[in-house]
Formats: C-alpha cells, structure tokens, sequence
C-alpha cells in the first residue's frame, strides 16, 4: 500500500525496495530504509498505470479476449514496444508478469519466471525510460512476496488507490474548479516582469525551476496587488 500511495498519488517512491531496505518495527508499522536511490514520475505515466491497476482487477478472467486487449492497449499506451512477431497476448502478459504475482498461467502460455526462454519479457523491444524503476519495484516487492510463499498481487492491493486517484481527477468539485481559475495568468507574469523587470532580477527568476519561479511570480503578483490597493486606499496625492 505504501508503494502504490507513492507511485500513483504523487508519482515520487522509494525505488529500491529490497528486503534488507523495509523493517517490521516492534509497533507492526513498517519502516523504509535508503532513500539513496528515488523517483519522480509524469502525471500521465501515473494516470495510466492507475488505469492498468484497474483493469487487471476487475477482468473476468486471465483469458477473457476483452480484458486481455484493454490491458494490452493500456501497456502499450504506457510506451512498451514489443518484438514485431510478438504474440497479441504479450503486451497484456507484460502487464500480469509485472504487477499481478498470484496468476498462475501468464496468456499467450508464456512462463512467469523471467529468466525463462518463454518469459513475455523476451517479446519487448523497449520500454520506457520513465517507467524502469517502477518496475523494477515491483519486481522486488513481487520477489519479496514470492519468498514469503503468499501469492500477492499489486493490482489487487493498489486498484483502490488507483480509483481514488481518478475520481480526483474526473470529478473534481466546484472549489477545486475554482483553483484552476485563480492561477497564474501569462498576461500577469508578462505585467510583473515590466514592473520589475530590473535586469538581474528578471533574468535571476527566468532560469530557477520551473515550480520554484512559479511561486516566486505568484508572490510578485500578490505584492502589486497589495501596493495597488493601498495606492486607492490612500487616493490621489493631494
């Protein structure tokens, strides 16, 4: 659950889940060790694989044709690249071998054991850089799993995560509507840079980081709009 929270909720995780990095503590909380090694991920990569989670949760079944082309389509959507004579069932097969360890028969009658000649990891051409440490982390929660003997799915565990995760997306309320109302206008920030555009600042503010200059515009904004209203609270001068 910590895992699937990161990943799909604010797209940064710990990378490197290994069992000699994850503690039981005497309280039964579990604690992270290492976070030498970390990432952050797109808002499209984690609305997409929240959209995987989902699917592979509720298909009928591992051979339903249906299921096997939504979670096909939604692999491919991801970035995977297959092998040109890939079977059809091998980009849904990816998608089980990653983040559902309780099938027991992968489609296609490809093998869940990644080394095998059969492994559906053989068909992929590429995959996208984006994603490597997300599955990498799951394979080691999978391989950690599997070495408990529990049969353990990450679909199962994080679709509710991910369907929280869409809901907040597609139904947002009026007030968080309004939010996106309140942002930052270009014509704004063009406004701001005239008025305090002195060299060196404006050129200081361009090259920070993209969230950081916004903050900093958005507290220029709000010190012009304090100096204009004590402007017409004063009056004219006499």
């Amino acid at each position: 659950e910590v895992f699937g929270r990161c990943i799909l909720e604010t797209g940064f995780f710990h990378a490197d889940p290994h069992p000699g990095n994850i503690f039981v503590l005497d309280d039964g909380t579990v604690g992270l060790i290492d976070f030498g090694q970390v990432k952050q991920i797109s808002g499209r990569s984690r609305e997409t694989l929240a959209k995987v989670m989902i699917a592979l949760d509720s298909r009928e079944s591992d051979d339903n044709p249906a299921d096997l082309k939504k979670i096909g389509d939604l692999a491919l959507e991801l970035g995977v690249e297959l092998n040109e004579d890939a079977q059809d069932e091998a980009a849904a097969a990816v998608g089980m071998w990653l983040f559902d360890g309780s099938v027991e028969n992968l489609p296609g009658g490809y093998d869940k054991g990644e080394l095998s000649p059969n492994s559906p990891v053989k068909e992929l051409k590429s995959f996208p850089q984006d994603l490597v440490l997300v599955g990498r982390s799951s394979i080691l929660i999978k391989g950690l799993s599997n070495r408990l003997n529990i049969p353990w799915s990450l679909a199962k565990e994080w679709a509710p995560i991910a369907r929280k995760v869409l809901d907040q997306k597609y139904n947002q309320t009026p007030k968080a509507a309004s939010v996106g109302e309140n942002r930052i206008r270009f014509r704004d920030v063009i406004g701001t840079f005239k008025q305090w555009g002195k060299g060196k600042t404006t050129s200081v503010v361009k090259n920070l980081p993209a969230p950081i200059r916004t903050r900093v515009l958005a507290l220029l904004i709000r010190a012009q709009e304090r100096r204009e209203r004590k402007a017409m609270e004063q009056g004219p001068p006499q």
